[in-house]
């Protein structure tokens, strides 16, 4: 992570601009996320917008995504480095298709999976099917819509702070190749710096995708989804993220799900604009591998 910042505002929730998490990415503008991200050096803004009006789901996140994929291609082909505030999870797909073909994994904050299909969805939640798409399990054609016609290797995948699962997406998960750190009454049910040095092993480069869901509702709670309990604290939040920024490169990162509706008191909104001065003093330093430079966090 070296040089100028893109900043990626993306205002919607699946593509939907009358939610109110769809104002979120401004408000964090607003309240001086760029200046955060100043550490980095310049920081450019970016605004997606949406090819005409919503009209459903499906076709408004294709829309939006596929602006936001020529937007991280621009962006890092200029060297900038993409940091992407979206109302929703689904902005990740922009991301991964953006950030191209060459093999790289995905560390993925959320207390949920994002893991279901169009067959195993309780609710139909498109965002909560993110992780599934990205990995090839659904919805392939839009997938290759955004340029991209390889998945994610779901060995590449670790995902921490989940919690909430339903049945169906719980087992899909246990059957998958991806490396899951559940979180329960606050603390990991693994040793989290094994689960990275694993990752580690495997690729050089990720993408930093934080659902503010992964948190503990006292640490954030202005979010999208009803809040679970038992996640992360920030504390836990900050020591997993030295631990990220000491073994990979990260390509682009993601903070998604703010409502400021929802955060009278602004303590979500400090959330994230702490999570932005982690990643702006961030060095740009080759991967490295230090047993020790992260203790467990059991």
């Amino acid at each position: 992570m070296d040089g100028a910042v893109c900043l990626v505002l993306v205002p919607y929730m699946a593509g939907d601009d009358r939610h109110s998490a769809s104002r979120g990415p401004e408000r964090l503008l607003s309240a001086g996320v760029a200046e955060r991200l100043a550490g980095r050096g310049r920081v450019r803004v970016e605004r997606i917008e949406r090819e005409g009006p919503f009209r459903d789901t499906g076709s408004a996140s294709l829309s939006v995504n596929r602006r936001l994929a020529a937007s991280i291609r621009a962006a890092m082909a200029a060297g900038e480095f993409p940091f992407v505030l979206a109302g929703s999870c689904d902005a990740a797909l922009g991301v991964l298709a953006g950030i191209g073909p060459a093999r790289c994994g995905a560390i993925w904050f959320d207390a949920h999976g994002d893991f279901n299909t169009p067959e195993s969805t309780l609710t139909g939640f498109f965002p909560g099917m993110s992780l599934a798409i990205a990995t090839g399990h659904c919805y392939r054609k839009l997938w290759t819509s955004l340029g991209q016609a390889t998945p994610l290797a779901e060995d590449t995948v670790l995902m921490i702070g989940v919690r909430d699962l339903d049945a169906e997406e719980a087992e899909r998960l246990a059957s998958s190749g991806i490396d899951v750190v559940h979180w329960s009454d606050g603390e990991p049910g693994a040793d989290v710096t094994a689960a990275l040095d694993r990752l580690a092993g495997r690729v050089e480069d990720v993408y930093l995708h934080i659902d503010l869901d992964a948190l503990d509702p006292s640490v954030a709670s202005a979010i999208v989804d009803h809040p679970v309990p038992g996640g992360l604290s920030l504390g836990q939040l900050e020591m997993v993220l030295r631990g990220v920024v000491e073994r990979f490169r990260v390509r682009a990162a993601a903070v998604t799900t703010y409502d400021p509706t929802l955060d009278p008191d602004e303590r979500t909104l400090r959330v994230v604009l702490r999570i932005a001065e982690l990643i702006a003093g961030a060095d740009a330093r080759p991967p490295r591998h230090d047993p020790d430079s992260m203790s467990n966090s059991r």
